[in-house]
This record gives structure tokens, C-alpha cells and sequence, in this order.
């Protein structure tokens, strides 16, 4: 069935090949200016239908465009942004054209063929923000701009999309796949004047994975004629319960058709979070205190090079290397209050070590076929994780008045693990655009192995003992066959559609050798898309999508086997597990350039997540990942960008949502309905008339609400930043992270009739003293070709 399979993707993948090879009519010409071939004149082209077309002449004044056929088109021809020559022309067939001027070349104030975008804009599948139309936007770095991005929360260093659980963060169509920290540290030496757009799209289109209920933030950077290099050094002091220093260095090269971009980031230092627990059982509430030192040791790198072999092919690679070797000590004190007076302490001191070392590598190759956009693009991917962790703990009942049952004094013993997961995976995109409508169509292949080892010994006065009773090896293969394709269509000036489908089908083996386990799991899904755009005038927009989803479960939550924390904390994973599907429609009205009105409904089946399970007699807790949520939200996101000064920016989004989920668990609630608001504001300041000096106020609250199954506390953070742009080279930023300690948000469920209640705090509090030197010869110059190309184009990329 595998082999028929892979027959009927090979077949197609070899159609959309061939198919993609149909090209138009090409128009040639000539371009002489006062008889005298102009070189590298720039010839902007545009259809009946305001489709856009774009090439340069060569140094015999000659281009040569494939076009649709049968078609009126407006030829503009510029050089140095004067106009030299406006003509029409009817194309039908091969077509050779002569375009002589001998008066005067017209200058012109910038290029007025297009007209100024706005700073939002709605597409059929996505919203855009116009980096270099806002000019609060275009002072800072990407991070900046991602900040007033319609939607977009940057928050405790972490990027979101309101109402998603994560996000894809891309730049340039290509994902950037860096840790969280570094991510951070990358988009802040990016300069936002080198940002063209940030593109932020909530429901991915077919041609992007179908992994995850989450969003993409795609950043399309300007383009550069000239070449440059410039080197980027960065490092921070960030001060909380403790101390953490970050550092960075950042290479960027362009020299004719070669682009280099490399980087390298450490991070080291301690923070001290704080978790607490309140489990109320039939005879006695248990209270747990967990103060925990966790001491981050991180270093990474990654380089990428690409290079125009020529006109019609480009090639690349990029690796990415890091490794981590965290450790978090726990002094865990737990309180058992008897509802007879019979009270017990305990108190358990742990230790967990880590290192995780993480290899990518990815080679593409992208062939243009023809001017008017049809491409291939293929992709090939591979990583590897290489994980270990060790566990020591020891836990000393101080008290026992009877609370407990068939409890020792002292209990001691050392967990060790050992994770390997290979991927490797091959994705071709065709893009395929015609005279009346525009296709993309493609095929991924994945490949992905994991072993997990982990063995649990007993500490005692004897000595160390391995317990084979508690000790597993488990493997996991999967396999992943997707084909898709995805059709849009301009109707006229004021609809626009796109329709897509992805085809997904997965094998994956579960083998516990301890157990002598295994477990196959095989389905085949579609995953729908569409989008229908409406545009009643330059003020007001419509748009409308769907799209199905699914979340597959991670490796290690896939591990059957338990892992011991202390006698009375383990965990396992379910060989079993799931994936879970999501139905998503959302309703924007966008109006004019500011506010944005959106409607969502979310449909959620399968759902997983780690379960508590309570045992009253032992007061054992197990927490064991199960499919048992159903869910349905549906809400409304309000955004607003106002520019009430010059020197003042807000911007606002409100977030409303109702929440309703079932469980089909007897251990938790069977249902539990709420209501939940979310609000942001981030206030950007300019203090002085040379636009050298910033503050930033950004706030976030959220009221009393429910989280699945769980009712969750309100809680609000207050962050403030200080940037000064001393030069064009350095930068210095002051930034203070949850001023007043806020973000303190406690959750309250069931398990077993059981009430549970946690609060944590990830010791969120902090200042932070950032400098950030930048040098080269960069000097991106605006360049008409390219930055018109990146603005009209209609669909995104995905490598």
C-alpha cells in the first residue's frame, strides 16, 4: 500500500512538472533613447486587469517578457527614476516592438505608477503591514514594527498571534528555525528600515503544513542592488531574581549574485521561578511550594548562503547549530493538612540536568521559468536532536501524623534519559500563474525516527540499583505524504477568491521493548482551505476564510513508560495518543487604515493535553496526555492604529471570546462554559525632533475566564522601553519586563471530584540593558524593480 502510494505521488509530482512548463507569448523590444541603446532601463507592464509585470534591458537596450496572450497592455519604460516612454500595445503571439525617444526625458517626483499603500492592508489570505509607509515603524528594529503589527503580541520575548497558540515567524517567505531566545536577539539587529512588509496570516493557505492551529509572521525585507556587508554585535545584562547576560554576533554579505548571512548567540545565567499548588482530597489538603533555580547555558549558530547561478536559477543552504545544557534545582516542601488534625511535612530536593544538541540542514534550489512568475521550488530538510537528562531526587517525610499511607521516611532515586530524533523530508512548490487564473501546487515527503532510553535507579545505603521493573526503551517512526494545490482568482476590480486542498496521509509504529508493546496508527485527511475578499471601496474591506487543521502529539509525550519525580510525582506518556483537528472561519472588516473587526469561530476535536490523575488513598499524582477535550470558541478581535500625534502612536486591540468545552473523562469536569477578555495596548513615544530617542509603554490584562476545562484568575503586566539611537551605528535600549509583578494568573480545575489549584511564576521581572553596535558598508537603496515587485506580488512563498 506504501509503495502504491508513493507511485501515485512520484506520478504526480512529474504532471505538475510538465504542466508548469506551459508558458505565454513573449513580447521583445528595443530601447533607444535619442538613438542610443539604453542600458538597464526598467519596463513596467501592466494588463487590462492591473496584473503587473516587470523586467530590465541588457546593454544592447534589448528585454524579452513572457505575457498572456490576447491582451492590452500599458508599457511605462523609467531609468533613474525618470520616466523615458508611455506606450500601449495589443499583444497577440510573439511580438518584437521598437522603443525610440529622442526629446527630453520627463522627470518625475518617485515613482508615481504606484500609488502610496497603506499601512494595513487586506489580501484574500492575509494581512499586510506596510513597514516602510509608518514612520514610528520604520525607526527601530523589526521588533519594533512586529509590535505595531495588527494582531501580533510580543510579550515575556515570546511572539503570538491573539487567539493562536503559536506561531511560524518567516522571513523573506523562509522559515527561520532558531530557538526562542535567539529569534529574539535576531529580529532586534534588523533594522526596520530594511522592512518592506510584515505580513501576518492567521489561517494558513494550503500550501503551508497543516500542523498546528497556529499563524504565520512572514517579514518581507527591501531588496538591494549594490553590494554590501555589515557585521552586527549585540549584548545584554538582563537583571530579575537573579542575573542572565546575552551576546551576539551577526554577519551579513552581498557581493553580486552570492548572499552570505551567518550568526552567533550565547546565553547564560540564572532565574529563580516559583510554582504552588493546592489540591483539596476527601481527608486533607495537600500544599505544595516549589522554589526552583534554573540556570540557562545556551549557545548557537547558524549560516545561510545563497547564489544566482543565473537569470532563471538560484541555489542555497543553511545549517543551524545549537546546544543547551540547562539545570533546575527544586526544594519542594509540601504540607498535608488531615481533616483530623493529623497533618504531615514532607520536603523533596531535586536536581535536573540537561543537554540537548540540535543540527539542521537545508538545501533548496528555486527555478524561474518565465517572467510572468511560474517557478519551481525544491527543498530538501534534515534534523537532528540529540537529548539527555539526569534526575536525582530525595524526599524525607519530616512529620507523619497519619495523613499518609504506606509512606517510607526516606525515599532517593536518579532518573536518566536519552532522546534521538531524526527528520528527514524533500517539499516541491510549483507556482503556477495563467492568463485567468493563478495556481500552486506541490508535494512534501517526511520521514522522522525517534529513540528514547530511560533507565531509574534506586538510592539507597546499598547503593545504586537500576530497577528494570522501571526502566524502558521506546521507539517511534512516522511517516508523512502530502500533496496540495490551491487556485485564485481576481474577479473583476472588487472580488478576489482562493480555494485550496492538502492531502495528508500518516503511518506511525509505537515499540516499547520493556513492555513488549507496539502500536500502528494510520489516517488519511484533507485539509481544506478557502478565502473570498470583497472590496466595496478604497475604505472598505471584506474577507472571509476556512481552514481545517491538525496537532499532532510530541515525541516524548508518545513514551508509554513512567518517569519519577518523587514517590508521590510521576509522569508517562500514551503510545495511543492522537492527533487533535481543528475547524477555523474567521470574518474581517477592515476599514480604511486603522481598525481591523474580526470574527472567529474555532471547532476543536480530539483534543489532548496532560491530565492530572489523583489517587485519594496514596495521594499519588500521576499526569498522563489523553484525548479528551472537545471545544468550540467564538469571538470577536477589535484592533485599532491611531496616530493621535506626530510624536505619539497607539496601538489597541480588544479581544472577546466565549469558550465551551465537554471532556469524556469521568476525572475531570464533564462540561464548562465562560467567557474571556483579552486587552493590549503598546504606546509608542518619539521624545525629540531628530527621531533618536524613543519610549514604548506596552500593556496587557486579561479578565477572570476558563482555559478548556479549567477557570483561570485575571492578571495584567506593564512593560516599558527606552531605545536612544546614538548614531547610525549604535543603539541603546533600556527595557523593563512586568514592572509590578502582575502576570500572576492561577488556574482551578477538577481530577477524581478533587479541586486543584496552581499558580506559577516564571520570575517575569526584569530590566534589561541592551547595546547594539552595527558596521559595514551596508547601503540598501531603494530600488524600483525590486521593491515593486515584493508590493504587487499576490501570493507568499514557502520554503
Amino acid at each position: 500500500m506504501d509503495n502504491n502510494r508513493a507511485v501515485a505521488i512520484y506520478t504526480i509530482i512529474c504532471f505538475f512538472i510538465c504542466f508548469c512548463q506551459i508558458t505565454g507569448q513573449t513580447l521583445k523590444g528595443y530601447v533607444h533613447v535619442n538613438k542610443k541603446p539604453m542600458n538597464a532601463a526598467e519596463v513596467f507592464i501592466v494588463d487590462s486587469e492591473q496584473k503587473k509585470y516587470f523586467t530590465i534591458t541588457g546593454e544592447n537596450g534589448q528585454f524579452s517578457i513572457e505575457l498572456p496572450n490576447k491582451k492590452w497592455y500599458s508599457v511605462k519604460i523609467f531609468s533613474n527614476k525618470k520616466l523615458l516612454l508611455d506606450r500601449n500595445i495589443f499583444l497577440e503571439g510573439n511580438k518584437i516592438e521598437n522603443f525610440s525617444l529622442e526629446e527630453k526625458e520627463v522627470e518625475i517626483k518617485g515613482l508615481d505608477i504606484i500609488s502610496k499603500k497603506k499601512i494595513i492592508q487586506q489580501k484574500v489570505d492575509r494581512l499586510v503591514f506596510n513597514v516602510e509607509n509608518s514612520i514610528i515603524a520604520g525607526s527601530g528594529d523589526v521588533l519594533d514594527a512586529i509590535l505595531l503589527a495588527p494582531r501580533i503580541s510580543v510579550q515575556n520575548d515570546e511572539i503570538k498571534i491573539m487567539g493562536k497558540n503559536k506561531i511560524l515567524v518567516m522571513l523573506d517567505n523562509r522559515p527561520i528555525n532558531i530557538q526562542k531566545n535567539d529569534l529574539i536577539n535576531y529580529l532586534k539587529s534588523i533594522r526596520s528600515d530594511d522592512i518592506s512588509s510584515i505580513e501576518v496570516i492567521t489561517n494558513p493557505p494550503s500550501k503551508y503544513i497543516a500542523e498546528g492551529n497556529s499563524g504565520i509572521v512572514n517579514i518581507i525585507t527591501k531588496k538591494s542592488k549594490t553590494d554590501y556587508w555589515n557585521l552586527t554585535l549585540n549584548t545584554s545584562g538582563q537583571i530579575s531574581s537573579r542575573f542572565i547576560n546575552k551576546d551576539g554576533i551577526i554577519y551579513n554579505l552581498k557581493h553580486k549574485d552570492l548572499s552570505i548571512s551567518s550568526s552567533v548567540n550565547y546565553a547564560g545565567g540564572y532565574s529563580v521561578p516559583t510554582k504552588f499548588s493546592n489540591i483539596e482530597y476527601p481527608d486533607a489538603t495537600w500544599t505544595e511550594n516549589n522554589n526552583q533555580l534554573l540556570l540557562t547555558d545556551n549557545f548557537s549558530s547558524r549560516i545561510s548562503i545563497d547564489y544566482k547561478i543565473n537569470k532563471h536559477i538560484s541555489t542555497g543552504a543553511q545549517y543551524i547549530g545549537s546546544y543547551s545544557s540547562p539545570v533546575i534545582e527544586s526544594n519542594i516542601e509540601s504540607n498535608i493538612f488531615g481533616k483530623s488534625n493529623n497533618n504531615s511535612l514532607i520536603q523533596t530536593k531535586s536536581k535536573d540536568s540537561k543537554n540537548n544538541k540540535f543540527t539542521s540542514f537545508n538545501y533548496h534550489i528555486i527555478y524561474a521559468i518565465d517572467t510572468i512568475g511560474k517557478k519551481i521550488s525544491f527543498d530538501f530538510d534534515y534534523f537532528n536532536n540529540i537529548g539527555n537528562t539526569s534526575q536525582v531526587y530525595a524526599t524525607n517525610i519530616i512529620n507523619d501524623l497519619g495523613s499518609l499511607s504506606n509512606s517510607q521516611s526516606f525515599s532517593s532515586g536518579k532518573n536518566e534519559g536519552a532522546q534521538r530524533i531524526n527528520n528527514y523530508s524533500m517539499n516541491v512548490d510549483v507556482e503556477h500563474p495563467t492568463s485567468w487564473i493563478d495556481f500552486n501546487y506541490g508535494a512534501r515527503l517526511s520521514f522522522t525516527n525517534t529513540l528514547n532510553d530511560i533507565k531509574f535507579y534506586n538510592l539507597n545505603e546499598q547503593g545504586i540499583n537500576l530497577d528494570k521493573n522501571k526502566t524502558n526503551q521506546f521507539s517511534f517512526k512516522e511517516k508523512n505524504q502530502a500533496i496540495y494545490f490551491s487556485a485564485n482568482k481576481k474577479i473583476g476590480d472588487k472580488w478576489e477568491a482562493q480555494v485550496g486542498i492538502r492531502l495528508e496521509n500518516i503511518q506511525t509504529n509505537g515499540f516499547s521493548k520493556t513492555l513488549n508493546q507496539e502500536s500502528d496508527i494510520r489516517y488519511t485527511k484533507f485539509f481544506p482551505t478557502a478565502y473570498i475578499l470583497y472590496k466595496l471601496n478604497d475604505h472598505n474591506q471584506f474577507s472571509v476564510n476556512y481552514g481545517k487543521r491538525i496537532h499532532r502529539p510530541e515525541f516524548s509525550l508518545l513514551n508509554p513508560f513512567k518517569y519519577i519525580y518523587s514517590p508521590y510525582s510521576t509522569s508517562e506518556g500514551n503510545p495511543y495518543l492522537l492527533p487533535e483537528f481543528t475547524n477555523n472561519l474567521e470574518f474581517t472588516y477592515n476599514y480604511k487604515d486603522f481598525m481591523i473587526t474580526s470574527l472567529y469561530y474555532s471547532d476543536l476535536k480530539d483534543g489532548f493535553d496532560m491530565l492530572n490523575m489523583l489517587d485519594n488513598q496514596s495521594k499519588i499524582q500521576n499526569v498522563r496526555p489523553i484525548n479528551f477535550i472537545t471545544n468550540k470558541s467564538y469571538g470577536i478581535n477589535q484592533y485599532f492604529y491611531l496616530k493621535l500625534f506626530s510624536w505619539l502612536n497607539v496601538n489597541l486591540t480588544l479581544n472577546i471570546f466565549n469558550s465551551q468545552s465537554k471532556s469524556n473523562t469521568p476525572i475531570t469536569l464533564s462540561y464548562l462554559n465562560g467567557w474571556n477578555l483579552e486587552t493590549k495596548a503598546d504606546l509608542n513615544f518619539t521624545l525629540n525632533k531628530q527621531k533618536t530617542f524613543f519610549l514604548g509603554v506596552n500593556l496587557w490584562q486579561t479578565s477572570k475566564g476558563v482555559s478548556n476545562l479549567d477557570r483561570n484568575s485575571s492578571g495584567y503586566q506593564v512593560d516599558a522601553s527606552l531605545k536612544l539611537l546614538l548614531n547610525k551605528k549604535l543603539q541603546l535600549i533600556c527595557y523593563a519586563n512586568d514592572i509590578f509583578r502582575s502576570n500572576i494568573i492561577a488556574y482551578t480545575g477538577f481530577s477524581n471530584n478533587n479541586e486543584t489549584f496552581y499558580r506559577n511564576y516564571d520570575d517575569l521581572r526584569f530590566v534589561r540593558l541592551s547595546l547594539v553596535y552595527s558596521f559595514g558598508n551596508k547601503s540598501i537603496k531603494e530600488s524600483s524593480r525590486e521593491v515593486k515587485n515584493s508590493e504587487e506580488k499576490e501570493r507568499a512563498v514557502s520554503k
